[in-house]
């Protein structure tokens, strides 16, 4: 955060015409800016003065930000703040002129007088047009908050208008000085969404979830301010390793989100209870459209695929300071599996997850796409974001090529090259920890630049038969049967052609019947009937299996089985082939 407030300071201080900042931390921004306006002053008439703060919104017009300080029970605004100033609030800045006489004070700086669609748009470029600083007495930061719906109006006739007042603006401020426009965006601030026109008066910068570094300042803030109360002995005993656990469990929270979590830890239970605050940044997670687990099984509970384990095992060093002092110049970004449904890619990632002592972010593909324009991208961006913040982690999106594959035929409004491209750029230039595990059931609609990033890249086969027997030994035991009085090869040959799922839910339905049967032990004529009834998916899948069994031909993944060469004999037999 510290190298983004520094390019902030700079930009006001070079006035440079604008920034365009993407966060959801508007609060943090507006805080940052005041307290910058208060630090570095300038000189206008003689006189050492600190610039304004003014933040347009919509709703109500522009509203001056201060910072404001208590001494002895008294708040009172600094106009220059320096080291000796302590206890700071920043805040909006009471106009006695506009208030309404019924004991309410405004804050209003300037209100267009008709509120009127589109109108307030002309209103605010007016004012920051209007605004003389000499006259004034000091210059000001305009800070224009939710503007990506006003800079970039697609389809709309006043769009031409708005972009040329604003280059006529930002032409202005180069030569004037003293006036610095801040466009804040919840959305990623790009070239799709920024015209051509404004960007060469643009600096385009994104305000960060807090890293490791910061939330640990924050924590330690946070618990000495309660330790030199007293009255929260928990927090009291508190030793380095437990602030360090609250300030991990912290991980993928903004600094809004930071504080109202450990206020909340506090009303819980006196103290910062880690497991507590963890349930809750779960919570605000899901609240966002993600979900994230710390699954318990691993690889113990998934049969066969073992070419898979061993690849993900071996991964799981180049997470390590020793990988890096090896000659290994990043960690590693993620793994591609293709397969039918039911082949276990899914169990595939919480496994993983499991193995490598990791947090899973799960999401959806269909989640992350929006009607809207710019609604996938800043679902995309607020992802990418957690996950940094997050790191290291995994982030499984299943089903990836609904959202990142092209669809023949539908315009989109370059809202899937937009997308593709923030996962490329984060993949290629992001080193925090994120590891991404995407499925798909078709590859073909993948771009190859993005098929290029993952170090693993594994088509998930039906399982051979020696597949089918760990299969089916995992389930059965699972479900408390005594494999032993089964007949293991014939169930193999029962279940030839069969998914992992279409074996676990066969097992499901067989102890069903003896279940339903006064309960009766299961039996292999329960499990044999039940193979009986399923049409298995080599033949439901028929095609997109042979099509994905091209891709291991074509060399443009790997085997993630060991994949019988010939057919299974009478006994249940057969050789195998290592794909590594």
């Amino acid at each position: 955060m510290e190298e983004l407030t520094n390019t902030i300071h700079a930009c006001i201080a070079a006035n440079v015409p604008s920034v365009a900042l993407s966060t959801t931390e508007t609060d943090t921004v507006i805080q940052e800016i005041a307290e910058y306006a208060a630090k570095y002053t300038h000189k206008l008439k003689g006189q050492q003065k600190r610039r304004r703060v003014l933040v347009w919104r919509e709703s109500v017009g522009f509203e001056e930000y201060g910072v404001f300080t208590k001494v002895d029970g008294v708040k009172s605004q600094v106009e220059i703040l320096d080291s000796s100033v302590t206890n700071t609030t920043v805040e909006r800045i009471e106009d006695p002129a506009r208030n309404r006489g019924d004991g309410k004070k405004s804050y209003i700086t300037y209100q267009p007088e008709e509120m009127m669609p589109m109108a307030t748009i002309p209103f605010a470029l007016d004012f920051i047009e209007a605004y003389n600083a000499k006259e004034e007495g000091r210059g000001a930061i305009f800070v224009l908050r939710d503007w990506h719906r006003y800079i970039d109006l697609e389809g709309s006739s006043m769009a031409a208008h708005h972009v040329d007042r604003q280059l006529h603006i930002f032409e202005d401020l180069i030569n004037g000085g003293e006036k610095t426009v801040v466009m804040l965006s919840p959305n990623r601030w790009n070239a799709e969404n920024i015209p051509i026109e404004l960007n060469q008066h643009v600096y385009n910068m994104r305000f960060p979830m807090p890293e490791k570094a910061e939330r640990m300042v924050r924590v330690n803030g946070f618990v000495n301010s309660l330790k030199s109360t007293g009255d929260f002995p928990n927090v009291n005993s508190m030793s380095d390793s437990d602030v360090e656990s609250v300030v991990d469990a912290t991980a993928g929270l903004t600094r809004t989100q930071m504080n109202n979590v450990l206020c909340m830890a506090l009303v819980h239970n006196k103290g910062l209870d880690v497991d507590y605050i963890l349930n809750e940044k779960r919570k605000l997670v899901e609240q966002a459209g993600f979900i994230m687990t710390r699954p318990l099984t691993g690889f113990e509970l998934i049969g066969g695929l073992d070419p898979l384990k061993k690849w993900a095992k071996r991964l799981r060093k180049r997470f390590t300071k020793a990988a890096r002092d090896y000659g290994f110049p990043r960690f590693p970004r993620g793994l591609l599996m293709a397969g039918v449904p039911g082949c276990g890619k899914t169990a595939i990632a919480k496994a993983l997850a499991n193995e490598w002592n990791m947090n899973l972010l799960t999401v959806q593909a269909t989640d992350l796409k929006g009607s809207l324009v710019g609604e996938s991208e800043a679902k995309v961006h607020r992802l990418l974001e957690t996950a940094k913040a997050a790191a290291p982690i995994i982030v499984f999106v299943d089903e990836a090529e609904k959202l990142l594959g092209k669809s023949e035929g539908i315009h989109d409004g370059g809202a899937h090259d937009a997308v593709l491209g923030q996962f490329l750029s984060f993949m290629q230039e992001d080193d925090s920890g994120v590891f991404f595990v995407f499925t798909a059931n078709n590859m073909e609609k993948f771009a190859p630049e993005l098929v290029d990033r993952f170090e693993g890249r594994f088509f998930i086969d039906l399982p051979s038969a020696d597949e089918r027997r760990e299969i089916l030994r995992i389930h059965l035991t699972n479900r408390k049967q005594d494999i032993e009085k089964f007949n293991m090869d014939d169930l193999v040959r029962a279940c030839k052609d069969f998914s992992g799922r279409n074996i676990e839910d066969s097992i499901e339905e067989a102890m069903g019947i003896a279940f339903d049967d006064d309960q009766r032990p299961l039996n292999m004529d329960d499990l044999l009937s039940t193979f009986a009834l399923v049409v298995p998916t080599s033949k439901t899948k028929k095609n997109e299996i042979e099509t994905m069994r091209s891709y291991v031909d074509n060399g443009l993944m790997r085997q993630a089985n060991y994949l019988p060469e010939l057919d299974l004999d009478e006994e249940g037999n057969a050789g195998a082939r290592d794909f590594l």
